[in-house]
Protein backbone atom coordinates (compact mmCIF):
# COMPACT_ATOMS: atom_id res chain seq x y z
CA UNK A 1 0.00 0.00 0.00
CA UNK A 2 1.41 3.37 -0.95
CA UNK A 3 2.04 5.98 1.74
CA UNK A 4 -0.65 8.24 0.26
CA UNK A 5 -3.29 5.50 0.33
CA UNK A 6 -2.26 4.47 3.84
CA UNK A 7 -2.61 8.05 5.13
CA UNK A 8 -6.09 8.34 3.61
CA UNK A 9 -7.09 4.98 5.10
CA UNK A 10 -5.82 5.80 8.58
CA UNK A 11 -6.72 9.47 8.93
CA UNK A 12 -8.55 10.69 5.83
CA UNK A 13 -12.12 10.77 4.64
CA UNK A 14 -12.19 7.01 3.92
CA UNK A 15 -11.34 6.31 7.56
CA UNK A 16 -14.00 8.72 8.80
CA UNK A 17 -16.60 7.07 6.57
CA UNK A 18 -15.62 3.58 7.72
CA UNK A 19 -15.89 4.63 11.40
CA UNK A 20 -19.31 6.21 10.84
CA UNK A 21 -20.67 3.20 8.94
CA UNK A 22 -19.30 0.82 11.57
CA UNK A 23 -20.94 2.82 14.36
CA UNK A 24 -24.22 3.17 12.44
CA UNK A 25 -24.62 -0.56 11.82
CA UNK A 26 -22.85 -1.89 14.92
CA UNK A 27 -26.04 -2.94 16.69
CA UNK A 28 -27.69 -4.65 13.73
CA UNK A 29 -24.86 -6.28 11.78
CA UNK A 30 -24.29 -9.89 12.87
CA UNK A 31 -20.98 -10.99 14.39
CA UNK A 32 -19.09 -13.15 11.91
CA UNK A 33 -15.60 -13.75 13.30
CA UNK A 34 -14.78 -16.72 11.04
CA UNK A 35 -15.93 -14.89 7.93
CA UNK A 36 -13.86 -11.84 8.89
CA UNK A 37 -10.81 -14.06 9.47
CA UNK A 38 -11.24 -15.76 6.08
CA UNK A 39 -11.75 -12.39 4.39
CA UNK A 40 -8.63 -10.98 6.04
CA UNK A 41 -6.60 -13.98 4.97
CA UNK A 42 -7.73 -13.62 1.36
CA UNK A 43 -7.12 -9.87 1.31
CA UNK A 44 -3.60 -10.48 2.64
CA UNK A 45 -2.95 -13.09 -0.06
CA UNK A 46 -4.04 -10.67 -2.78
CA UNK A 47 -1.98 -7.83 -1.29
CA UNK A 48 1.11 -10.07 -1.28
CA UNK A 49 0.59 -11.28 -4.86
CA UNK A 50 2.98 -9.69 -7.33
CA UNK A 51 0.47 -10.31 -10.13
CA UNK A 52 -2.53 -8.70 -8.42
CA UNK A 53 -0.53 -6.05 -6.61
CA UNK A 54 2.56 -5.06 -8.61
CA UNK A 55 5.14 -2.71 -7.11
CA UNK A 56 5.66 0.71 -8.62
CA UNK A 57 8.61 1.16 -10.95
CA UNK A 58 10.31 4.18 -12.46
CA UNK A 59 8.40 3.61 -15.68
CA UNK A 60 5.14 4.32 -13.82
CA UNK A 61 6.23 7.94 -13.51
CA UNK A 62 3.65 10.24 -11.92
CA UNK A 63 1.27 7.30 -11.53
CA UNK A 64 3.59 5.40 -9.18
CA UNK A 65 1.40 6.28 -6.16
CA UNK A 66 -1.54 4.62 -7.90
CA UNK A 67 0.13 1.39 -8.95
CA UNK A 68 -1.18 -1.90 -7.59
CA UNK A 69 -4.29 -2.95 -5.73
CA UNK A 70 -6.11 -0.17 -3.91
CA UNK A 71 -6.58 -1.45 -0.37
CA UNK A 72 -7.58 1.93 1.05
CA UNK A 73 -11.15 0.99 1.96
CA UNK A 74 -10.30 -2.37 3.55
CA UNK A 75 -7.44 -0.79 5.52
CA UNK A 76 -9.77 1.98 6.70
CA UNK A 77 -12.28 -0.64 7.80
CA UNK A 78 -9.61 -2.74 9.50
CA UNK A 79 -8.45 0.26 11.51
CA UNK A 80 -12.05 1.14 12.42
CA UNK A 81 -13.20 -2.06 14.16
CA UNK A 82 -14.93 -5.34 13.42
CA UNK A 83 -18.31 -3.77 12.65
CA UNK A 84 -16.67 -1.58 9.98
CA UNK A 85 -15.06 -4.68 8.46
CA UNK A 86 -18.45 -6.40 8.36
CA UNK A 87 -20.03 -3.40 6.64
CA UNK A 88 -17.15 -3.33 4.13
CA UNK A 89 -17.58 -7.02 3.38
CA UNK A 90 -21.34 -6.57 2.93
CA UNK A 91 -20.75 -3.63 0.57
CA UNK A 92 -18.32 -5.75 -1.48
CA UNK A 93 -20.89 -8.53 -1.80
CA UNK A 94 -23.63 -6.13 -2.84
Amino acid sequence: MTPTRREIAEAGSTHVTARKLGALFEDIIPRTPYLIDAYGTRVSEIANSATANPRATLSDGIFADYTGADGTSIWAAATSGSSAISVHLLACML
